[in-house]
């Protein structure tokens, strides 16, 4: 895309964050269709690549280029039609990394995160800059001292669609990663996902009230130009005449047969371990369907699933398996 000189707008900061599978990368699409606003993601930067600063606040030069280097490996998003800022990404990528290396050293987290909103919002020829990256909804505490203007859009999602999304999420790819997606997926692990989402948001919706604002995915689908209205006057954002949102990201985009519905044995798995705070934020739970041997079977077969992934799994974490399943079974 072409560099264009804008006047930015960064204040205050607006984020984008909740449950994975959650239309996320749809709000940043629908977002993206005025013109006047550069809604990307997912740099990370407050979470799984935080880079930690030094006692005094600020960042030398090794850290300023660890930030760089994480954000080059990174495709951001959204590219491509509807609602693009880039046609593949990684020219927004370069951009961030840039302006990364262009801040002064010592220069604290926060002032190289606006760095890198404005010139991406600048490259797209935009005035204001969104971020969205989900699971930044565990890190709002980080995220809040270092800037307690921001406001805050947390996406959810029903518990039996973002499993039903969840389990299929790699049925697009290509074959050797939609064989890892599904030697990966086990309910227990999906539902647990699915727990610690809804019970962020519920913590920070009580702790943050007035700079958050959650928004089920379902309810944007019913009302799209009433909620995306409600949307826009949370975060900030100048009128604009939303028209509808578009399903984007879809686990089921471009295959060719439906999705099978859930079984018993994997609605179990939701209602044990999310009914409690499904039920606290009035979300749908499936029904009750009882099938006491296939869930035995279920559980005996965490242990091979377990071994089987052990590798893979501690790789999605740098503090470690260990530490991410206490998280998620907190």
């Amino acid at each position: 895309m072409t560099s264009v000189e804008v006047s930015l707008d960064s204040s205050p900061h607006r984020l984008i964050v909740g449950m994975p599978r959650g239309g996320t990368t749809a709000m940043m699409r629908a977002l993206n269709a005025d013109d006047r606003v550069a809604a990307f993601g997912e740099t990370l930067f407050w979470g799984r690549a935080w880079v930690e600063p030094l006692q005094d606040g600020g960042l030398d030069a090794p850290r300023l280029e660890r930030i760089a280097e994480l954000l080059r490996k990174k495709r951001l998003t959204p590219c491509g039609d509807p609602g693009g800022l880039s046609d593949e990404g990684r020219d927004l990528s370069a951009t961030a990394a840039d302006a990364v290396l262009a801040m002064p050293v010592g220069c604290r987290p926060v002032d190289v995160f606006d760095a890198i909103g404005e010139a991406i919002a600048s490259k797209a020829g935009r005035r204001i800059w969104v971020e969205k990256t989900p699971h930044h909804l565990q890190h709002l505490d980080r995220i809040f001292e270092a800037m307690p203007d921001a406001l805050v859009l947390v996406m959810l999602r029903s518990p039996e669609a973002f499993l039903s999304s969840y389990k299929h999420q790699g049925d697009r790819k290509s074959p050797e990663i939609k064989k890892v997606f599904h030697r990966l997926y086990h309910p227990m692990l999906a539902s647990l996902i699915c727990r610690r989402g809804l019970q962020e948001a519920i913590r920070c919706s009580e702790r943050w009230a007035d700079a958050l604002m959650m928004v089920k995915l379902e309810e944007i689908r019913e009302d799209p130009t009433g909620v995306m209205g409600r949307i826009r006057s949370h975060l900030g954002l100048p009128e604009f005449l939303d028209v509808q949102f578009q399903q984007a990201n879809s686990s089921f985009e471009g295959v060719s047969k439906d999705p099978s519905p859930l079984s018993p044995v994997e609605t179990t798995w939701l209602r044990l371990l999310v009914g409690r705070d499904a039920r606290a934020l009035e979300m749908p739970l499936p029904d009750r369907r009882m099938v006491p041997i296939g869930f035995l079977l279920s559980v005996a077969a965490l242990v091979p699933w377990a071994i089987r992934n052990w590798k893979t799994i501690s790789q999605l974490d740098q503090g470690g398996i260990r530490g991410m399943i206490r998280r998620w079974l907190r």
